[in-house]
């Protein structure tokens, strides 16, 4: 009999890993002074009709690269930096945040936080383009012109 509880237990225990995931919850709390990314237009210098929304970061400017592939937590996921500024408009559920993986901050990623149904972005330094930088295996590289 206890053999049979322990089974269970042990059973009951799998699927919850399963069903919550294993890694760290990305803590997607906003530091005491949080960065306000505005955003800009980037237009791609050899192609006028190409155009990206861009931020800026430490001297940087990033624009979008690619989306999940996989998934994150809070193990891939570092600090939250803050969150963007549209138009004018603060949207607080929209926020950025270093990559663990990335300690040269090439990369970026907007997560929101108001619901699950939204995918992760990532961002890309412009400075990057045409070099060899690592990219975090979770990354999906959506073949943007610029980037190509």
């Amino acid at each position: 009999m206890k053999s049979r509880i322990r089974t269970a237990v042990f059973v009951v225990a799998a699927l919850l890993m399963i069903l919550t995931g294993c890694g760290r919850r990305i803590d997607h709390e906003l530091p005491e002074n949080p960065i306000e990314f505005h955003t800009g237009t980037f237009v791609n210098p050899t192609e006028s009709d190409d155009t990206y929304q861009s931020i800026e970061y430490k001297g940087r400017t990033y624009i979008g690269y690619g989306t999940l592939k996989g998934r994150i937590d809070g193990d891939d996921v570092g600090k939250c930096l803050g969150y963007i500024v549209q138009d004018g408009v603060a949207m607080k559920d929209v926020r950025f945040f270093l990559l663990n993986a990335d300690p040269d901050a090439n990369y970026l990623v907007q997560i929101f936080t108001d619901g699950f149904m939204n995918q992760p972005v990532f961002y890309r330094a412009l400075d990057t383009s045409g070099k060899m930088i690592g990219t975090p295996r979770y990354i999906e590289n959506l073949e943007y012109p610029y980037w190509k």
